[in-house]
């Protein structure tokens, strides 16, 4: 896959994830810094000019910069729980359906700054972490377990099983976020930017949650109310 923006292939090579090829301006001098760092790794430099990048890309937002990269590990359920069995404090985010990549990218940037380990999403009605996913995560998706199901309910009974509570943030929540008792084992459940969860995921949350609210709209982005309920959790139980 092709990643764009200085800061992104920074941590992508931080997290020595494998570097194909690196692709950069002409006038690339103030990058040295990032060039040196894939060349070490054993990418292939290519010097290019603009209108290639914006192709590669499909984007004029590239920094002058893009590298094609090992994909993302794709983590089982069960595998991802065994290798956490021991945490008793650990926080998952369940994404049902969102379908903005910069909504993505932005809840993944925000679970790495509040702790949240794990995204659980499902293989299909679901954005990838592409381009546009890992830009909007400003690299953070190098420090995200992404654990993909085919099925959002069997993974919320996988869950429960495993000793975890699932709150799902609604608008018509029975309690606001500041006045929930989260448990040390805890699952977020973000639905859909339009429609919100779907029914089933719904009824199968433990707890429907929601923020306060002051001003006159509906709701927040999605990915801005994550941000929120990751805060509240982390300042409520810690990371």
């Amino acid at each position: 896959m092709w990643v764009y923006g200085r800061n992104v292939i920074k941590e992508v090579i931080k997290n020595d994830r494998k570097i194909y090829e690196l692709v950069v301006l002409k006038d690339a001098e103030k990058m040295s810094d990032v060039i040196n760092a894939a060349r070490q790794a054993g990418a292939k430099i290519t010097v290019t000019d603009r209108k290639n990048i914006e192709k590669i890309t499909g984007t004029d937002k590239h920094q002058g910069i893009a590298a094609s990269i090992e994909g993302l590990k794709a983590w089982g359920i069960d595998e991802f729980l065994r290798k956490h069995a021991g945490e008793e404090n650990i926080t998952v985010a369940v994404l049902d359906s969102i379908e903005d990549p910069h909504n993505l990218g932005a809840i993944i940037r925000s679970c790495e700054v509040f702790g949240v380990c794990g995204i659980i999403v499902t293989s299909k009605r679901q954005s990838p972490v592409n381009d546009a996913a890992y830009k909007a995560s400003a690299g953070a998706a190098e420090y995200i377990e992404m654990v993909v199901v085919s099925n959002i309910n069997n993974a919320l009974e996988i869950l429960k099983k495993n000793g975890f509570w699932i709150y799902g943030l609604d608008l018509k929540g029975d309690k606001y976020i500041d006045e929930t008792d989260f448990d040390k084992k805890t699952a977020f459940v973000l639905g859909n930017e339009g429609a919100g969860m779907r029914e089933l995921v719904r009824k199968n949350c433990d707890f429907l949650v929601k923020i306060k609210q002051k001003g006159r709209i509906d709701s927040l982005n999605v990915s801005n109310a994550a941000a929120v309920v990751f805060y509240e959790r982390m300042r409520k139980i810690g990371r």
